[in-house]
């Protein structure tokens, strides 16, 4: 399983261990606690990393040299936005000697219709220039394509985010390459991976504790808002997405350690971890130690929840190792 509680004891969700000095009747061989009501609750531990909601990527279909990068990175941009521009010289030659040609062609056409009119040329003198004139639009039509790839434009309106590995104007850049990050700031979650063991107990609207090491010391809470149907088989894990609220302190890029409440329970029993032998403790009864089968529910460093077999109250014995049951012992209490 993949729970953890270590940081989690900070914001008061877990089952906390009673505290206090012992003191002893008879013999001091084996310390006691009662079995205590108090808060429990089970948790799936994810690691994560913040985003906004809605984010896209930018980059260049073909390869070529920045020339240009008229914006910057955290700059608000409107989609279509221009990013970077690559050398784009030729493509631009391309086009001046295509458009010369179809203002040729259409000249041409002209001509050729004024004839057809006049009755000079054929018909289908007539039809090859309309034809010669549609290729010329074609092929200017593709020029113009091919010089807009060397121009990288927003795909979406928001904030550039991050230009990936810090181009340059001078720099050569691949195709499919992403040189750019964009996303709305606005509205942000937490990308998450989840166990895949650990997948069947998450679900839609869970609670979920989050700790960053940039706020260490604030209670941070999120939801569950979406879960992938198909895992990743070589990692081994499911993408969880936890909603974030609007005023979040988290920004973009931080990473997070998150724990996905699947339980609560308000009025656990509870007794120190120490106390458990696998499925089974041992209580104190007539300064006997008795072997008693229990259900344990959520296992914390310090405090475990019983959930059946044992009543609040009732004493139990702590690192039983050596114990046998009905085996007469001196134990110790903590003081009230």
């Amino acid at each position: 399983m993949a729970s953890k509680w270590g940081w989690a004891a900070a914001a008061g969700l877990v089952i906390l261990a009673a505290a206090g000095a012992y003191f002893f009747f008879g013999g001091s061989t084996y310390q006691a606690e009662k079995a205590r009501i108090g808060p429990a609750v089970e948790a799936v531990y994810a690691t994560g990393t913040v985003e906004p909601v809605r984010m896209s990527r930018a980059g260049p279909k073909i390869a070529g040299r920045i020339v240009a990068m008229p914006v910057r990175e955290s700059q608000m941009v409107t989609k279509g936005d221009l990013l970077v521009v690559l050398d784009d010289t030729e493509a631009r030659s391309r086009v001046a000697e295509l458009e010369a040609r179809l203002d040729l062609a259409k000249a041409e056409q002209a001509r050729v219709v004024r004839l057809f009119r006049s009755g000079n040329i054929s018909a289908s003198a007539r039809d090859q220039a309309f034809t010669n004139t549609q290729s010329a639009q074609a092929a200017l039509n593709a020029a113009e394509a091919q010089l807009s790839e060397h121009h990288i434009r927003a795909p979406m309106s928001g904030q550039i985010l991050r230009f990936e590995d810090d181009p340059q104007v001078g720099d050569l850049v691949r195709a499919g390459e992403t040189l750019a990050i964009l996303g709305d700031p606005s509205q942000l979650w937490i990308e998450a991976d989840v166990d895949e063991e650990d997948i069947p107990q998450v679900k839609i609207g869970q609670r979920a504790l989050i700790r960053s090491d940039a706020f260490p010391d604030r209670a941070l809470e999120g939801e569950v808002r979406k879960i992938t149907p198909f895992g990743d088989p070589v990692r081994r894990s499911y993408r969880v997405h936890i909603a974030l609220p609007s005023d979040t302190p988290l920004l973009s890029g931080m990473t997070t350690e998150i724990n996905i409440i699947v339980r609560e329970t308000e009025e656990a029993v509870l007794v120190p971890t120490s106390a458990l032998a696998g499925n089974a403790l041992f209580v104190l009864e007539d300064g006997k130690a008795v072997k008693r089968n229990v259900a344990p529910g959520t296992i914390g460093r310090t405090e475990a929840e019983i959930r059946s077999g044992l009543e609040a109250g009732e004493i139990v014995l702590l690192d039983p190792a050596g114990l046998e049951d009905g085996m007469r012992v001196d134990a110790a209490l903590p003081a009230e």
